[in-house]
């Protein structure tokens, strides 16, 4: 008796209707459950690459600081010059980036900047003095990065260093 009550019931809800209900809160929650993985995967991503900015931009200043303390104890009394080029990757994290040589700054450091968008990271090198001039920047669509560094001294026993990338 129940059961016929319910067949001939015509206010309940069509049964297309229903399937399309269906549909639409599975969709929101299929699309929860989507946006929650790709704002931790972006997370992790982020995370990847504040870590490879971190490493990059120490090699980069190890290599700087070793080219400015070998030119600073040679015995050469004139002209010193030093190159040195490595590969680097075309992404950091997943996404392209630039790096940066910057002058000291009023702390008396230069650093290496790299970043993407507006994200940065910035790796100081602390064992070049103000007197050294700093410059370059290079992208990481050209494959590689070439560290430059040239000491010259005058007769005035003034020492005039630059150093760039390219």
């Amino acid at each position: 008796m129940m059961s016929r009550k319910f067949m001939r019931d015509e206010t309940a809800v069509n049964i297309e209707l229903g399937y399309i209900l269906n549909l639409i809160v599975i969709m929101i929650f299929l699309a929860g459950f989507t946006g929650a993985f790709y704002l931790r995967a972006d997370a992790s991503s982020q995370q990847a690459q504040r870590a490879e900015f971190t490493d990059m931009g120490s090699e980069i200043a190890r290599d700087i600081t070793n080219m400015y303390l070998s030119s600073a104890h040679s015995s050469n009394e004139n002209n010193i010059s030093f190159t040195m080029t490595h590969d680097i990757p075309l992404t950091l994290g997943g996404k392209g980036y630039t790096i940066e040589l910057k002058d000291p700054d009023s702390d008396g450091m230069a650093s290496v900047i790299i970043k993407e968008g507006s994200y940065e990271i910035g790796t100081r090198i602390n064992a070049i003095d103000t007197q050294v001039n700093t410059d370059g920047i290079v992208y990481s669509g050209s494959g590689e990065i070439t560290i430059s560094m040239t000491m010259k001294k005058n007769n005035t026993e003034e020492t005039e260093t630059w150093v760039w990338i390219k």
